[in-house]
């Protein structure tokens, strides 16, 4: 197998499982003593910790039989119409009788765990978009195979998962949408066009439709004499990392979390790690998803076949968009969007699909090594023998000169 493809399989397998790792230590470090009226009741509790290992090894078995089974059966149409149809029920589902938390139906109540379909639907972005333009080949130049067709299927997912009131989703579903548009060839003109003509539309649905987005948007640009819970999320948000300062207070020793800040270990758990280890934590939990981004677009690059490129590409957008937008929010760099910080905080539903995105990264560099090896065996008939070419030289008459 190729050594440079084993490498990236390697490295992608630990930085996933070192940041999954941390993500439990921080679950712990914020959950294990509870909170109750904004005041520490002194309750411990392992049921965040319990039910986060259970979703990452729901996540690590699919993870491994898609690396497994590998590519090939995410290019059959059947497979992936059954991966979009589940995605559309879910959601259609979650609209119908899902819960409701702050406001937002984005949660299907199944017991012991709740079901966020909008996770399934970035999943199904990536297989759906990544089939639609492989399949495509050189008409993804063209105005029907390159735009339109990839646009409608993004748009009936996000539809769908707008309607739950989760815009943070369809934001990464759309950078998603159009990384594998750029990577596939697709007529960026037209593309720049099309996302200029919708400008003011998204601008309204995503700032000034809902009075509690203008309250985020407002927070962002001014948060601490803007109104809110946006506002006060952040105005805690900033107090945490400030009390952080550069190597930070101690594990378990972050006081922010015991009865200020909100979303402490969803949402908010990267300024949880930034007052714990400071900003020499903060930046190293950056540098680890810098790095896995890395990993997957080398995983990319190497890929030769045009759709296991694009699985990866989105696989590895979704990661890399979802945990630097969580990251910038948190420390006020971008409008507050309700994403997890992958692998890291807690939801269930979000870190299974994380880790199963990771298994679609390792099918495609497993199946990068084993074309690696198998090209130089197939260049040539079997038993042949590799032979030097010789550029003949011409034959010179013998002379007696010197004789």
């Amino acid at each position: 197998m190729d050594n440079t493809s084993n490498r990236l399989r390697i490295a992608l397998i630990i930085i996933v499982a070192a940041l999954c790792g941390f993500g439990m230590v921080m679950i712990a470090s914020s959950t294990v003593i509870g909170t109750a009226g904004g005041k520490t009741d002194g309750t411990v509790t392992y049921a965040f910790m319990v039910k986060q290992a259970l979703a990452m090894l729901v996540g690590v078995g699919a993870a491994v039989a898609i690396s497994w089974f590998g590519t090939r059966r995410l290019a059959d149409w059947r497979w992936v119409a059954v991966i979009f149809a589940v995605a559309v029920v879910s959601l259609l589902g979650v609209l119908a009788v899902g819960r409701s938390i702050n406001g937002a139906r984005r949660w299907i109540d199944l017991g012991p765990i709740n079901l966020q379909p909008a996770e399934i639907a970035k999943f199904a972005v990536v297989i759906t978009i990544a089939w639609l333009l492989g399949r495509a080949a050189e008409r993804v130049r063209t105005f029907n195979h390159g735009l339109v067709l990839p646009v409608i299927a993004f748009g009936a997912l996000a539809i769908l998962v707008y309607a739950t009131k989760d815009l943070g989703s369809v934001v990464v579903m759309g950078v998603v949408l159009l990384s594998m548009m750029l990577m596939a060839g697709a007529p960026w003109g037209k593309l720049l066009g099309l996302g200029l003509a919708l400008l003011p539309a998204v601008a309204y649905f995503a700032v000034w439709e809902v009075s509690y987005r203008r309250e985020r948007f407002f927070a962002f640009i001014d948060p601490w004499h803007a109104d809110g819970p946006a506002a006060y999320h952040l105005q805690q948000s900033f107090v945490a990392i400030g009390s952080g300062g550069l190597t930070g207070a101690g594990l378990g020793e972050g006081g922010a979390k015991l009865a200020f800040l909100p979303e402490r270990h969803t949402d908010f758990i990267y300024a949880v790690i930034c007052e714990e280890f400071g900003m020499a934590g903060g930046l190293g939990v950056a540098t680890a998803f810098f790095a896995l981004i890395i990993v997957g677009l080398m995983i990319a690059h190497q890929s030769r076949d045009l759709h296991r490129r694009l699985l990866a590409t989105g696989a590895v957008m979704i990661l890399g968009t979802q945990a630097f937008w969580n990251m910038l929010v948190v420390t006020g760099g971008a409008p507050t969007k309700g994403l997890t910080l992958p692998f890291i905080s807690y939801g269930g539903s979000s870190v299974a699909i994380c880790i199963v995105l990771v298994g679609i990264l390792d099918a495609c560099a497993r199946a990068n090594a084993r074309e690696a090896a198998v090209k130089p065996m197939i260049s040539r008939p079997l038993g042949a023998t590799t032979t030097r070419r010789l550029t003949p030289v011409p034959l010179r008459r013998p002379t007696t000169e010197g004789a």
